[in-house]
């Protein structure tokens, strides 16, 4: 997996495509790949070596990926992949219409750390 995150790296600013999911996934409903994927983006940024913005992003590219995999009836989600995909999005969102609170810390930053502790990283 960390092959994927340096693709990431690599290309960022840029985002990963329909493409560049399908290149690494193999399928759009590889429930595998996006949970592997998750984990190690979870791992990363609990570590401090992957920024709230870039973690953000690939989990955004990685859940239309998803989306795509469910196919026609098809309505669940790969877990710890929706967990981890919910735990960033949490930080994208300012509650107060003053935004001074910080969803990052108030939210993103527990949620991955109780995913270390569940996860052992």
């Amino acid at each position: 997996m960390s092959e994927l995150l340096q693709f990431a790296i690599d290309k960022s600013p840029q985002r990963l495509t329909r493409e560049d999911t399908i290149r690494w996934a193999g399928t759009f409903n590889n429930w595998d790949f996006y949970n592997g994927a998750a984990l190690e983006i979870a791992k990363g940024y609990h570590r401090g070596e992957l920024s709230y913005t870039f973690c953000d992003g690939v989990m955004n590219d990685l859940w239309s990926g998803v989306q795509e995999g469910f196919g026609p009836g098809k309505n669940e989600v790969p877990e710890p992949f929706f967990e981890i995909y919910e735990a960033f999005d949490a930080g994208e969102y300012h509650r107060r219409h003053d935004k001074t609170d910080d969803p990052v810390v108030e939210f993103t930053n527990p949620a991955i750390t109780d995913l270390a502790i569940r996860f052992s990283f």
